[in-house]
């Protein structure tokens, strides 16, 4: 996870969907836990040596990846010194349940492991834990996902629209266009996988589609998509957005 904004270490379910689960690719892992270095306070009246607790220290830690043959996310996103924070779902991703630890961290070193080996590739990610971990954490409760409105009015008879999201801008959307059609419009965007929204009423021009954002975008606050229309036709036609259900 790219970062928390609460000291106690506690993500928001929003914070949680802007990280990269890592768990499909996951071979090993090691360390994750805190140490302590026990003092001696030896009485020169007993032969029993007593301790007191003493600093404590993060285990060395790792995890070990398959490499995938196509894409680079572990390369990139845990590239040596990157910074952010690692999240231990140790009972499963379930809203309200306990189990929840997380690490600050500081990706130390991004290696291969070669072998001549019938094996899989694999990529090995060393971690210095940077702060004090928090554990045991309430899992917090899924958020709500944003839903925007897409709106052509003036009654066109011709012509198309565009929207805009995240800097992305779709191809040219027939102004009576399906649900789907928007759909498929917005699934075409570099920034939105099949899965990131779903698109529902319709058809235009006599009625509203919206759009639910999910997938990568599950619980988060997005940015509202921009629209441009290029009608003919009707009475000053005009396409708008508006977020109907704001996410997060």
């Amino acid at each position: 996870m790219p970062s928390i904004a609460s000291t106690a270490l506690l993500p928001t379910r929003s914070e949680i969907s802007a990280g990269t689960d890592l768990t499909d690719g996951i071979r090993s892992i090691d360390g994750w836990s805190l140490e302590n270095q026990p003092i001696e306070t030896p009485d020169m009246g007993s032969t029993f040596v007593p301790k007191i607790d003493g600093d404590d220290s993060a285990a060395d830690s790792s995890l070990g990846f398959y490499e995938d043959n196509t894409l680079d996310d572990i390369e990139t996103d845990l590239a040596k010194g990157t910074a952010g924070f690692i999240c231990i779902f140790s009972k499963g991703d379930v809203p309200a349940g306990k189990g929840l630890d997380v690490f600050p961290v500081k990706v130390a070193s991004n290696s291969k492991a070669y072998s001549t080996d019938n094996e899989a590739a694999q990529i090995n990610v060393q971690f210095v834990i940077t702060d004090r971990p928090s554990f045991n954490q309430t899992v917090p409760a899924a958020g709500t996902d944003e839903v925007q409105t897409v709106t052509v009015t003036g009654s066109p008879t011709g012509g198309t629209y565009t929207l805009t999201f995240s800097g992305q801008t779709t191809s040219g959307i027939v102004y009576n266009a399906t649900s789907s059609q928007v759909q498929t419009a917005l699934e075409a965007l570099s920034n939105i996988a099949p899965g990131d929204v779903t698109c529902a009423g319709g058809p235009h021009p006599g009625t509203p589609i919206t759009v639910t954002f999910g997938g990568a975008y599950d619980g988060v606050d997005v940015p509202q998509m921009t629209a441009t229309g290029s009608f003919t036709g009707g009475t000053s036609p005009a396409v708008t957005v508006s977020t109907t259900t704001p996410g997060g």
